[in-house]
């Protein structure tokens, strides 16, 4: 492991002629929505969060953030709000710790092309190694690769949340690509039963809707249902089951690409992550959607060796699959959105917010005062920080150490992470055991820290 002043461990490889497993120590986040500087705190629990960071010798978090000073054109579906910071707030996580991110999620393209690749530009002239983007979708789907001291480490970074035209486009013969996200897109299927699904046709029928659909399918401009028994109505596809339910199952497409990209990361490196930035939810916003599932799942057969989801903002739970670690949801690493000094025209529309309003004060309004929306729930404010250790492929230790950003502290002195007191520890480790708990993974607490038991050999 690294000391807060090393690079990296020692690479094991051979001791008195016999071949050793090589070792890793990762660590990784959630979101890190940073548009403040970092300094280096003081505080012991600002310093501890940092050691264990600098502890690992693969450090990853998701950079959901444009690195372009605000140059770029704004765009309409920014997924939520438009986003973008000074590059050096990322030059602050690689001196805390951080060596490895990934640049796919709703925001890649808040700031168009131009904001896309500047930041892309950016990381890779800090030498923060960076996956999930690119000038095409070839690029986009690549592996980024980190050298340490410990060994290779391949990363694959994709995202099922984002606006359309974010997706980076493939390029072909004299028709170059489109930059953007590496995209894992998915179907939704609404599940009725029968009763329901003959209303569905009888509104589509009578409303005219099914005549243009038709028509649409007929020039050739509207895709045709996929499955036998599917119902497309609102752009909606609608299937008869047992129970009313969304189902949800992965582009097949796009799943084979990214299945590729992690087989190709697996021959050339020591040990394989994918990281996928995913808001989809299941029956509660905890939960995963089935198509997150069956991803990480695949993942892990086509060689990965860790899964990381990051997303909803909120804690998912943990599953060991197959002896690898998939954190369906790190949550937020770093949460700084009301720190933004500009908002585009299109992002006063689509909050309705009076344009007149300081960017402050459209925050303010937004969460009435702090008294509804992210600002009012715990949950969007307290994550866990995970260490996990690796020899050789073969997980051996997984480590919980909850952290607390803030919550319902003046504007300030939220947003940035810290080691969590005794008290919130205890709550955070309790609902991470919760969440994990239908994935059949048992987390102890020892000490306001985490242990993974896992299943045996």
């Amino acid at each position: 492991m690294r000391s807060i002043h090393d690079s990296g461990n020692e690479s094991h490889t051979e001791t008195g002629g016999t071949s050793m497993a090589k070792r890793f120590v990762v660590t990784a986040t959630g979101d890190s929505l940073i548009t403040r500087r970092l300094p280096p705190y003081p505080d012991d629990s600002f310093t501890q969060m940092v050691a264990l960071i600098q502890s690992a010798d693969v450090a990853f978090t998701n950079m959901e953030m444009v690195l372009s000073r605000y140059a770029g054109t704004p765009v309409v579906e920014s997924g939520g709000m438009n986003l973008s910071a000074d590059p050096a707030v990322a030059r602050d996580l690689m001196r805390i710790g951080f060596n490895l991110t990934a640049f796919a999620n709703n925001h890649t393209l808040n700031y168009g092309e131009q904001g896309a690749l500047e930041t892309l530009r950016a990381l890779e002239e800090m030498g923060f190694v960076c996956a999930g983007a690119g000038r095409n979708l070839a690029e986009a789907r690549l592996p980024a690769f980190l050298e340490t001291a410990a060994g290779r480490v391949g990363l694959v970074a994709c995202a099922s949340t984002f606006a359309p035209g974010q997706r980076a486009g493939a390029q072909r013969g004299e028709v170059q690509g489109r930059p953007g996200l590496n995209p894992l897109r998915f179907d939704a299927l609404y599940v009725v039963d029968q009763e329901h699904m003959e209303a569905i046709r009888r509104i589509a029928e009578r409303t005219g809707a099914e005549r243009q659909r038709q028509r649409r399918v007929w020039m050739g401009f509207g895709p045709p249902p996929k499955r036998e028994g599917e119902f497309i109505f609102a752009d909606r596809s609608f299937v008869v089951g047992p129970e009313f339910r969304i189902k949800t199952e992965a582009h097949e497409k796009d799943l084979a690409g990214n299945l590729d990209s992690i087989r190709l990361a697996r021959e050339m490196s020591d040990l394989v992550l994918v990281s996928i930035h995913a808001h989809e939810q299941g029956e509660e916003r905890w939960h995963p959607a089935d198509f997150i599932v069956e991803f990480a799942h695949a993942c892990i057969d086509a060689g990965a060796d860790m899964v990381i989801g990051h997303g909803p903002h909120l804690l998912r739970g943990l599953e060991v699959y197959k002896g690898k670690p998939v954190f369906y949801s790190l949550g937020n690493f770093i949460f700084q959105a009301e720190y933004l000094q500009r908002v585009p025209a299109d992002d006063y529309e689509t909050l309705r917010i009076d344009p007149e309003c300081s960017p402050a004060e459209v925050f303010k309004r937004l969460s009435k005062n702090d008294t509804q929306s992210f600002p009012a729930d715990r949950q969007y404010w307290e994550t866990v920080l995970p260490l996990c250790t690796f020899e050789g492929r073969e997980l051996r230790e997984v480590r919980l150490y909850p952290l607390a950003l803030g919550f319902g502290r003046p504007w300030p002195d939220r947003g940035t992470p810290r080691r969590a007191d005794p008290t919130a520890a205890a709550e955070v480790l309790r609902w991470m055991a919760e969440l994990s708990a239908p994935f059949g993974t048992r987390i102890g607490i020892d000490a306001g820290v985490g242990q993974v038991q896992l299943p045996a050999e």
